[in-house]
């Protein structure tokens, strides 16, 4: 999320991971022109109307037919069902410049923390396929980068144990030997020192990284419910009250 806390610790160096706004900037009306001309239908039509214009006039009439589907297309940018195309394509391709961002980042990590990070993007999609509206009130695509960040950061730290033989050290600090320099001793304790603090450190990711798949998965779960706007209570009893009224009618009728 925006502005989002990073419970790992504040000394830890930013990944070159860089973050889309989740939000397009406006369009002008040259920039729907733009897009409109850009656009793989327009660019197809465009190619086929020059064949067409070669096997007819040649060259000049393939320049003529050229011209004329881009002032068609241009025009077209005015129509609010273009510009809504448009619109979607344009975030469609922002989303999937920042997924693969995330991808190149999420290479770091292990073949399961990729995993995880798949199916936290399907929940996202799907959320925003239901409600777009409460996917961008929850920013769960920020939420992503938060998610990619804290798992470099994790992985990272289990490089660092690894490469540098952390696991092998003792429990505790070793006892000193007489006539023995405590040098060796001291930088022991150091070593010491940094390996619990990594781990803490991994513990706090890891924590955060699960609190960031749970509240995906509430948003999901609140998404996908369905919402009943009608009283059915007041409906049954409404036909019953019916049945009732039209059985006193005829046991009126019959007396």
């Amino acid at each position: 999320m925006r502005g989002t806390r990073v419970v790992a610790g504040n000394n830890m160096p930013s990944p070159n991971l860089v973050v889309l706004p989740s939000k397009l900037p406006a369009h002008g009306r040259l920039g729907y022109a733009r897009g409109a001309v850009a656009s793989p239908v327009c660019v197809a039509v465009g190619l086929f109307a020059a064949c067409l214009g070669v096997g007819y006039a040649g060259l000049l009439g393939a320049a003529v037919a050229v011209v004329l589907v881009l002032v068609l297309g241009a025009n077209a940018s005015r129509y609010r069902r273009v510009r809504d195309y448009l619109d979607n394509q344009a975030k469609l391709q922002v989303r999937a410049r920042r997924n693969c961002q995330r991808l190149r980042q999420m290479r770091r990590t292990s073949p399961v923390r990729m995993r995880h990070y798949d199916e936290l993007r399907s929940l996202v999609e799907e959320i925003e396929r239901i409600d777009e509206t409460e996917a961008e009130r929850f920013e769960l695509q920020d939420l992503l980068d938060h998610f990619v960040r804290l798992a470099v950061y994790h992985q990272r730290c289990i490089d660092a144990l690894r490469l540098s033989g952390a696991d092998g050290l003792p429990a505790a600090t070793p006892a000193p030997e007489l006539g023995r320099s405590s040098r060796r001793g001291d930088i022991i304790q150091r070593r010491l020192r940094h390996r619990d603090q990594c781990v803490r450190k991994m513990a706090q990711i890891t924590d955060e990284i699960e609190g960031i798949d749970q509240l995906v998965r509430l948003v999901a779960q609140r998404t996908a419910a369905p919402s009943l706007d009608v009283d059915l209570d007041r409906e049954i009893d409404r036909r019953l009250w019916e049945l009732d009224e039209v059985d006193d009618a005829l046991h009126q009728l019959s007396a």
